[in-house]
């Protein structure tokens, strides 16, 4: 009998043993709050707030060039005075009451990776973006984001927006149903 309970426990142990070395992330994926619009003409980030008072958003160019340098982007961190749904935020933009654009330049030499941090000013063609206002989540997951070019601003129309299907592609959706989807979901951080 002692034999037995011994080969019972061992097993359990090299179980545990192994499935804690193998075990990733089980839970739900970060959800992407960010969606990209175009308003009177200009590009806009379509932030779900759901209910919350404050979001990051990042855009940067996403060319994947080796050759690039330069780390080109534009970062803000939005408070509204009132928790809300959503909230317009005009890309690259000049800061606005509870704003605060966090991208900076770098001057001097690249950093250890070689990149040059350098704010964006524009979006030109031949170029692709992405979008980010996700909150990472646990072990290192993070959410689909939205990749687009200056093509794609030509495909949203009014009450649209261009929202992240998975990994890989996005697709013009109405507003409102980004919004409701984005605050259904509510993944790590939310």
């Amino acid at each position: 009998m002692g034999d037995f309970r011994r080969l019972f426990v061992l097993s359990a142990v090299g179980l545990m043993v192994c499935g804690s070395m193998s075990a990733c992330y089980m839970g739900p994926d970060p959800v992407q709050y960010g969606a990209l619009a175009v308003v009177d003409g200009k590009a806009t980030a379509v932030i779900a707030l759901c209910g919350r008072s404050s979001s990051d958003l990042d855009v940067y160019r996403d060319d994947n060039d080796p050759a690039d340098h330069d780390f080109a982007y534009w970062a803000v961190s939005i408070v509204v005075s009132v928790p809300a749904q959503d909230v317009d935020v005009e890309l690259l933009g000049a800061a606005r009451p509870g704003w605060q654009i966090t991208s900076r330049a770098d001057t001097g030499s690249p950093s250890v990776t070689g990149l040059r941090r350098v704010v964006l000013t524009s979006f030109k063609p031949g170029h692709h973006y992405t979008l980010d206002a996700s909150k990472g989540g646990p072990e290192g997951t993070s959410a689909p984001t939205v990749s687009f070019t200056t093509d794609d601003l030509a495909r949203i129309g009014d009450g649209q927006v261009l929202a992240p299907v998975d990994y890989k592609k996005s697709k013009v959706v109405s507003r409102e149903s980004f919004v409701n989807d984005a605050c259904a979901k509510k993944g790590p951080g939310a």
